[in-house]
């Protein structure tokens, strides 16, 4: 362990000892000097203990109380008497030492915040016109990651962010989503983080969107390690009627889907609690007060215990709905589109605020590990046919669904107690990487050998000298659009179909008076055509575990070689003049394919048990594993 974010408890307990043996056999009459523990407990204040005989309490942990002890005198030495003394002495301090071992070695609470689609240039670090005051001042206090990667899309994202494993390797690759009662669900044998912090006694919450599948209850977030969920299943929803419905449901049936799901203390998860009064209130609204509910439970009944607690917003997703109060916040953007995306954003910063505040309020904030980032790059255009949602990635290329940058690279910081102050990271961290990474911080043994992701919790931490990253990883490989993408060093290959829904322009912000794209992408009815008839094709061809597979290598166009060192907006294609590069990142991709499994996630309709009819009009596990 790093040693930054926690103390060692009783790191001084021997060489207090030692000084208490010499101090007994002195000539003459002395002082006693008991040390209090130099270990603070973890918000940083120690506990305050009064010195038996001195009627002094201590709080300060360099604080020493001296009192004349008229046992400790000249010809002493080691006689009956001063023997008794040190061993009642030695048993004070190993009373001491345990209790201050047991109240210093509990971990930190963490709060995860990941937003939806939420794209480079729309947050205020990035000198972006949104306002995010909040967001933007634990991210200049904390350490801003400037080359932080996810998948393409929010499954993959989500799925990478939980196990530290590639979606490839899972079945949920592609800039393909769960579908709203499809059977294309995380594998269950895939442990999650989650459950690792339960394990090790984290009161732990999921707020918010699951979209990892919920076809039986086991695949249900309160069975994968969170106390409590409340939120949604699926990917995407009314923000204030909560239903699902639309191109992503059986035959267009709309169902609801607001729930507080709870594992009992007997282990046995409940799914059947619909928040039908949540109807007509916003989720923001309801999620943040579920938050604040979650850490006034926690101070009352949970005190003791280490909380983990997952804010899982909707925002800025579409549908883009939000409170007017959030669209006037924002007047000073003159393009009515982005003005009222930027209100989506803004009230997800308010919630954020509302949250710390009542952190701050329990005493629990300076004690929390905040970790921010959005699941993937902002979507240019939504599921409307031809209006923009109002996001930007801009100057990245590319938007959500792409192997480009502005589908992949995306805001994100860490701020809390271990994390050094204003600083920015500039090495490459991946979503696979938080996994390894916060288990190390935490001094968590996870005992998982196929892991992706990488340990560096000393990058989190600005140590200088970290050297634990491997050099490269991966976008995605998918089979199904017949493309993958890698980056090594600074060196960036997409092969394959990356021009799939024509996502490989650069989107920037809608200027004052534009209302539709200016530039030629796919509506999503355009969309989902070519991606069934791409699906298709996949069907009837052999599942093939080379890279050789997906394009015809002598085609220019369909082997793509940036250096992003020197452009990372990717405007030069330099594969013609990098032959030997281009070998060496085909031969990882090859090497990485050799553990993919087939997709899932090919965009099935759903289910006829899954319809929402049959369970009261709301969408809800339909199968039973036996």
């Amino acid at each position: 362990m790093n040693g930054k974010l926690f103390f060692n408890p009783g790191r001084r307990l021997s060489s207090t000892l030692v000084s208490l043996l010499k101090r007994s056999s002195t000539d003459s009459c002395v002082s006693t000097d008991v040390y209090y523990s130099e270990n603070l407990t973890e918000g940083g204040s120690p506990n305050p203990v009064e010195l038996k005989g001195s009627g002094q309490v201590v709080s300060d942990p360099k604080t020493k109380a001296k009192k004349q002890n008229p046992f400790f005198c000249s010809k002493m030495a080691f006689g009956v008497l001063g023997i008794v003394i040190l061993a009642l002495i030695l048993t004070a301090t190993l009373i001491t030492y345990f209790t201050l071992s047991k109240s210093t070695s509990r971990r930190p609470h963490i709060l995860l915040l990941l937003a939806d689609d939420l794209g480079w240039g729309d947050v205020g670090w990035h000198s972006s016109e949104i306002k995010t005051p909040t967001l933007s001042k634990l991210a200049k206090e904390g350490v801003r990651f400037n080359h932080f990667y996810t998948q393409p899309i929010c499954t993959a994202s989500r799925a990478a962010l939980l196990t530290g494993r590639y979606p490839f390797k899972l079945g949920l690759q592609g800039s393909r989503p769960i579908l709203a009662g499809s059977r294309s669900s995380l594998p269950l044998d895939e442990r999650l983080f989650s459950q690792d912090l339960k394990r090790v006694g984290y009161r732990t919450h999921l707020v918010g969107k699951w979209h990892l599948g919920f076809e039986a209850v086991e695949y249900t977030p309160v069975s994968r390690g969170f106390d409590t969920f409340t939120g949604f299943y699926n990917g995407m929803q009314d923000y204030y009627h909560h239903t699902t419905s639309g191109f992503d449901t059986i035959d267009n049936v709309g169902g609801y889907d607001m729930r507080r799901d709870v594992m009992d203390k007997d282990g046995v998860p409940h799914v059947d609690n619909m928040l039908w009064n949540a109807n007509g209130t916003h989720n923001n609204i309801i999620f943040t007060n579920e938050a604040i509910r979650i850490i006034r439970e926690h101070v009352t009944d949970y005190k003791g215990e280490p909380l983990f607690l997952m804010m899982s917003y909707p925002n800025p997703h579409t549908p883009i709905q939000v409170p007017e109060k959030f669209v006037e916040a924002n007047s000073h953007i003159r393009n009515p589109i982005r003005r009222k995306y930027a209100g989506l954003v803004s009230s997800m910063d308010d919630s954020v605020k509302q949250i710390l505040e009542e952190l701050k309020s329990a005493k629990l904030l300076d004690e929390t590990l905040i970790l921010f980032l959005s699941d993937n790059g902002g979507a240019y255009m939504g599921h409307s046919t031809e209006v923009p949602t109002g996001s930007t990635n801009f100057p990245l290329r590319g938007m959500k669904g792409s192997l480009w940058e502005g589908g992949n690279r995306v805001p994100a910081f860490i701020n809390g107690p271990g994390i050094p102050k204003e600083k920015i990271m500039d090495e490459v961290i991946h979503i696979t990487d938080v996994y390894p990474s916060l288990m190390k911080m935490l001094d968590i043994d996870i005992n998982k050998d196929n892991l992706d992701g990488t340990d560096l919790s000393p990058l989190f931490q600005m140590e200088e000298d970290s050297k634990t990253r491997k050099n490269y990883f991966i976008y995605d490989i998918d089979p199904v659009y017949r493309q993958a993408g890698i980056r090594k060093d600074n060196w960036k290959l997409i092969v394959g179909n990356s021009s799939l829904r024509q996502m490989n322009h650069w989107f920037p912000p809608l200027v004052e008076n534009e209302s539709r794209s200016s530039f030629e992408v796919m509506n999503i009815s355009t969309f989902l055509n070519e991606a069934f008839r791409q699906i298709k094709i996949y069907h009837n061809s052999r599942f093939c575990k080379s890279i050789k597979c997906f394009f015809p290598i002598e085609l220019d166009h369909e082997v793509q070689l940036f250096d992003l060192q020197k452009d990372e907006y990717e405007f030069n294609n330099v594969a013609g003049e990098h032959a030997n590069v281009v070998e060496d990142l085909v031969g990882i991709l090859n090497k990485e394919m050799e553990a993919m499994i087939p997709p899932v996630n090919l965009l099935q309709k759903g289910n006829a048990r899954a319809n929402p009819h049959l369970f009261n009009g709301t969408w809800h596990p339909w199968m039973t594993i036996t």
